[in-house]
This record gives structure tokens, sequence and C-alpha cells, in this order.
């Protein structure tokens, strides 16, 4: 067993440990919606819980065994690295700015007995820009992994990288459509 091989399964743990996490949040958040008690959101906040700790130690363990293997290859001149650097600028910011603000509201909002779902909460669970957040967070990830096998140049991992962020929007119709 070399250094390179046990990296290069680091790097790949690392990527089902992120996609393991996301899929957590696409799910937990879909069954918000469904939710009829306070009782069913708490059981699903912390499935949702689950996500952010496993999806981190993802993507570090992506991005440092990512570093060293591009470093041994010469991929850091490669078109692909920024392009993905600036989708994971991308999926961290909407994790920062859109998803965790909006969760910690739900936390707020959500009341210590358990008591049927009231308009507010509701509203929250069923936000449609929190759950097109996520979806598009998934998709982008898609999207990295697809120009990791690809190796493209630049401009075409832009391409490609929209072409997952619209995917994403396609997959996040339903939430702005339909009611809670």
């Amino acid at each position: 067993m070399t250094v390179y091989t046990v990296v290069l399964y680091a790097h790949l743990l690392g990527a089902v440990a992120l996609f393991i996490g996301q899929g957590i949040e696409w799910t937990a958040s879909s069954l918000f919606r469904g939710a009829s008690s306070t009782e069913q959101v708490r059981a699903w906040l912390r499935v949702f819980k689950v996500s952010p700790p496993l999806s981190g130690i993802g993507i570090g363990v992506l991005l440092f065994s990512g570093g060293y293997l591009a470093s041994l290859s010469g991929a850091m001149k490669q078109g692909w690295i920024p392009a993905t650097l600036l989708a994971i600028g991308v999926a961290l910011l909407l994790g920062i700015v859109v998803i965790m603000p909006r969760m910690n509201k739900i936390r707020k909002t959500l009341p210590s007995l358990n008591e049927p779902v009231n308009a507010d909460l509701r509203m929250r669970l069923s936000d449609p820009v929190l759950l097109s957040a996520i979806r598009i967070r998934v998709l982008l990830a898609a999207g990295i992994l697809y120009l990791m096998v690809g190796k493209m140049p630049f401009t075409p991992s832009l391409v490609a990288l929209l072409i997952a962020l619209v995917a994403g929007l396609f997959l996040s119709a339903p939430v702005w459509r339909r009611p809670a």
C-alpha cells in the first residue's frame, strides 16, 4: 500500500461522506413539509443536524486529499481546479447565507411543547428558498464530481457547473409550485 493509495481512498471516502450528508439534508428538509406536529419537526431537525458535521468533514477531507493528489499530478494548473474551488465557494455561501440562518429561525420558532405546526412555522418549513438552496448544493457537488472525472479546461468546466446549477433549479421547481 502506498501513500497515494491511502490518500486516494480518503478522497473517495470524503466524497461519500459529503454526498451522504447532503442526501440527509435533502431528505430531512423534504420531510419538513409533511410534518403535522412540532414533535415531528424536532425529529427531522435531529436527523438534519447530522448533515453539517458529516458534510463538513467530507469537504475537508476532499480539499486536503485533493490538494495532495493535484500536487502530485500537476493538476493544479488545469482549468477544472479553479472552477471546482469557485463551485465550493458558492456551495459554502449558500450554506452560510441561506441555509443556516433559515434553519436557525426554524429552531427558534419551534414551540417547546408538542403541538400542531402553526402557520408561521409551516411557512418556514416550506420555504422554497431554503429547499432550493439545498437542492442546488447537491447538484453543484454532482457537477464537481463530473469535473473531477472530465478534467476539462476552465471555460467548459464553468459551463458544466452552470448546467448543474440549472439542474438544481429545475429540481427545485416543484417546491415553488406546490403549497405546503
